[in-house]
């Protein structure tokens, strides 16, 4: 790497800066380093000036073998505040070969070149992690961020006519100030290999911040839990199936209960209480799960309230987050009665008490645990609301607020569990799991996109990571306070596993091969006691049982480099198909050439590595690794020990 006019260069990208000028609404102006008609070299970087009197300084050090920036503007008299931060800013050429990683879930593929593709832009917040990477096919140019105090940021890539631009975006306060540095160092890294070699660049800053450092100083209750079963409905319907599978299985399995609340789901939040079936069947069935040694933990949402509700007058209406555009932060998820649910600021006393009251009368009920939907992935959005004390746009208030929420359910309730949703690397030292559904069911859920076990090559073992929309006979569950009107016909019902044979299993194999607890949804008696489920059910058990026998590897073990593993391949066939898909949208994704057996190496403790198979598919395949090689058989797993 050298500087050129105070650009760095990194391979094929050039390097630079750019400032986003705005008040908090209306358009904001950018000016970059090209803009700036003075420049001061140094050796590490160095200084623009503009005839106005603003001066930026970039700086770059070597640090642990990385190149690390930062960046400081002052002398902005131009009465129009700095808004946003874009550092580094790098742009390079790309062909169709070149791919991204990002920071969503397990980790997302993002393919240029794909076919289908119509978008040239892309960009969101760093969830997963706080890295993102361009995959040239055997080297990659890497970025991160290595903020320890979650400040609002983001990232954006851009492509079009050959041209690849990152940016890494960090927002400013809007507080009045005409000066600011950058809180946190940006990493910028050559380096051969494929995503796994991106993973292993930030693991070691990753592995000594307090999330981790934390989450990792116990023993984890979840650890030994084997099967998740996300069942939603009237205790009738959701609890004897997950007791059978508990009994036949002969491994710990865990319920995730949803819609035992009054209200309908995705309605009235955050108004759960009372249960839908009255509190003393609710604290009865509890108990009858605890009994048995099945882990319970029931829904809850841990960031929004309902505007169309009964309760927003209470505080909602206050406390709720403004966009940038003045508009109430606020989606309607529930496509039937279109109830917008309203997005709470970081800074929300009245709805975090609420919170707080509600998780605590749950634990009193008799629940080990409860799982607090969507803060692991939307925390750490701006909020323009000039009724907050915090300044409008940037800072840490967002992630710090519901941190300090949960610092405070979690000293109200000691030795109860709590769970999000999913991979978050913020809140890995506030709960004990995390639901995880899009790295292994996105096809499912509507994404072409390819994952990869990112997260896991970082954090495993951290935490309890679970989870899949893996449906036994492809039907989503119904909620009986719905329009009835809504529901997708039962005529139009089909044989879901027949049309797509391979995508029930490949999802469940997915959980198992990345390193996570697996998960099947709305399981029911008949998968279990109806012949025509009877290869579903066996699988499900195998995966069970498999994952069980091999737990010291597949929950806590270093996952090591993948390698390649010579297999045939498959064309695999999805439906697009969630509880709020009307029949009209149903549809199917299909890839080519997708491995017919999946696999991940782990490092075994006591020494060696694991190299653990999943065939997903009706036949037996072959497979070759290295210098191992067998035949897998149909719907199956396997496990090979390697030096």
């Amino acid at each position: 790497m050298k500087f050129e006019r105070g650009k760095l260069l990194a391979g094929p990208a050039e390097i630079g800066w750019r400032l986003g000028f705005g008040n908090g609404k209306g358009e904001i102006t950018y000016l970059s380093d090209g803009d700036m008609p003075e420049f001061t070299p140094a050796p590490d970087g160095g200084v623009w000036r503009n005839e106005a009197g603003l001066a930026v300084t970039v700086k770059w050090q070597e640090k642990e073998g990385l190149l690390q920036g930062t960046i400081a503007f002052s002398g902005n008299t131009s009465g129009t505040p700095v808004e946003e931060i874009h550092f580094p800013c790098a742009a390079m050429p790309f062909d169709e070969k070149t791919k991204l990683l990002t920071p969503n879930s397990q980790g997302r593929i993002i393919d240029l070149a794909a076919e289908w593709r119509e978008e040239k832009s892309i960009a969101g917040r760093y969830r997963a992690f706080r890295f993102t990477a361009a995959l040239f096919g055997g080297k990659g140019l890497y970025f991160d961020c290595r903020d320890p105090e979650c400040h609002n940021k983001s990232y954006k890539w851009d492509w079009e006519s050959g041209k690849l631009v990152f940016s890494h975006i960090h927002y400013c306060p809007l507080d009045g100030r005409t000066e600011d540095t950058l809180p946190y160092p940006c990493t910028v890294a050559e380096f051969e290999g494929d995503w796994f070699e991106a993973t292993q660049i930030y693991r070691p800053w990753a592995r000594r911040q307090r999330w981790y450092v934390n989450a990792a100083k116990g023993k984890n209750p979840l650890k030994d839990i084997s099967m998740w079963l996300w069942n939603r409905g009237r205790i009738d319907y959701v609890f004897p199936p997950v007791e059978r599978l508990a009994k036949e299985s002969g491994v710990p399995v865990a319920l995730d209960w949803y819609w035992w609340h009054h209200n309908p789901y995705d309605t009235d939040y955050p108004d759960f209480w009372p249960p839908r079936e009255g509190e003393e069947a609710f604290k009865k069935a509890v108990k009858r799960m605890n009994d048995q040694g099945i882990y319970t933990q029931v829904y809850i949402n841990g960031r929004t309230w309902d505007m169309d509700g009964p309760s927003f007058h209470e505080g909602g209406a206050k406390e709720i987050e403004i966009r940038r555009d003045g508009t109430e932060y606020a989606v309607a998820f529930n496509s039937y009665n279109h109830h917008r649910l309203g997005y709470m600021c970081g800074e929300a006393p009245i709805f975090q008490r609420k919170m707080a009251d509600l998780v605590k009368k749950l634990c009193e009920a008799g629940l080990p645990g409860v799982y607090l939907d969507m803060i692991g992935c939307t925390a750490g959005t701006n909020c323009y609301n000039p009724a907050h004390k915090h300044a409008p746009g940037g800072g840490s208030y967002s992630i710090g607020g519901f941190r300090k929420m949960m610092e405070l359910i979690r000293r109200e309730n000691p030795r109860k569990l709590f769970s999000t949703e999913d991979c978050a690397e913020d809140w890995l030292d506030l709960f004990d799991s995390m639901i995880v559904l899009f790295s292994t069911s996105g096809e499912r859920m509507g994404d072409r996109n390819d994952y990869v076990p990112a997260f896991s090559a970082i954090y495993h073992g951290a935490n309890a990571i679970f989870g899949s929309y893996a449906l036994p006979d492809g039907i989503p569950p119904w909620d009986e306070l719905w329009p009835a009107g809504d529901r997708f016909p039962a005529a139009d019902e089909k044989d879901w596993n027949a049309l797509y044979p391979c995508q029930f299993c490949l999802e469940l194999a997915r959980d198992v091969v990345w390193g996570m607890q697996p998960m099947i949804c709305n399981f029911q008696m008949k998968h279990i006691e109806d012949p025509k489920f009877a290869e579903v059910y066996k699988f499900i058990l195998d995966t069970a049982r498999f994952y069980h026998d091999n737990r010291k590897i597949l929950y806590s073990a270093d996952m090591a480099a993948p390698g390649i593993l010579e297999c045939g391949k498959q064309t695999v066939e999805f439906v697009v198909r969630g509880i709020f898909t009307h029949k009209e949208h149903l549809r199917t994704i299909r890839k080519e050439d997708q491995p017919a057996v999946i696999h991940s190496v782990w490092r075994k403790p006591e020494g060696g590595r694991a190299l653990i198979l999943a065939n997903y598919t009706p036949e037996s395949q072959p497979w070759k690794f290295e210098n191992a090689s067998g035949v897998l058989g149909p719907r199956s797993y396997g496990r090979v020990d390697l030096p």
